[in-house]
């Protein structure tokens, strides 16, 4: 039996002390998660809210196949990903002529970072990578969740999850190793040139 059936039993009565139950119970995850998949921290807060308000208007929906965690985690990823796509919607306008990435993947060894700066590193790597894949490296890597998990947040096939996370994992180790280079660049180019 799933330990928040009485908790989903009250959302769809639309009872706003279960409304705060729900976020004194996974307030805390839902914000890691958002965190995680959009990287901006006034970003993430502002998508938290947004999952708990989207909890309130759609725990009607809620069918009980999954888990209500399961149903959350989808809800919070479907949420992210929209506002991902909706600012690379706005980036594209603003991307350099010729192609290139505006990041810097790390001009410090990286056994010399301290831990602010590693995961501001893991950020920016994570930036470069796909929705697709950042989603399934986040939660499998940064979430703990199992492919069966991963497969029923994400409404794919469980090999779908598999070759997704292969393929991050791939992309994440190439944009590590990448370094910009040792020639001078105009202000305002980017670092790095794309294959």
């Amino acid at each position: 039996m799933d330990p928040d059936q009485e908790l989903v039993r009250g959302l769809q009565r639309r009872e706003m002390g279960c409304l705060r139950e729900a976020y004194e119970r996974h307030g805390e995850r839902v914000q890691r998660l958002c965190q995680r998949l959009l990287g901006h921290s006034a970003d993430a807060e502002d998508a938290a809210q947004e999952v708990f308000l989207k909890l309130f208007e759609r725990a009607g929906s809620f069918d009980g196949r999954a888990r209500f965690s399961t149903w959350l985690h989808r809800l919070t990823v479907n949420l992210c990903l929209h506002r991902l796509e909706r600012e690379r919607l706005r980036l594209v306008q603003r991307l350099p002529e010729d192609g290139g990435l505006l990041i810097d993947p790390g001009e410090t060894p990286p056994e010399t970072l301290t831990r602010t700066e590693a995961r501001v590193q893991l950020e920016r790597l994570l930036a470069c990578l796909s929705h697709e894949h950042r989603t399934v490296l986040v939660l499998r890597e940064l979430e703990g969740l199992s492919y069966r998990e991963i497969a029923d947040t994400l409404a794919l096939p469980e090999g779908t999850v598999m070759s997704r996370l292969a393929r991050a994992r791939e992309q994440l180790i190439h944009l590590s190793s990448l370094r910009p280079r040792a020639d001078a660049r105009p202000a305002g180019r980017p670092l790095l040139d794309t294959p």
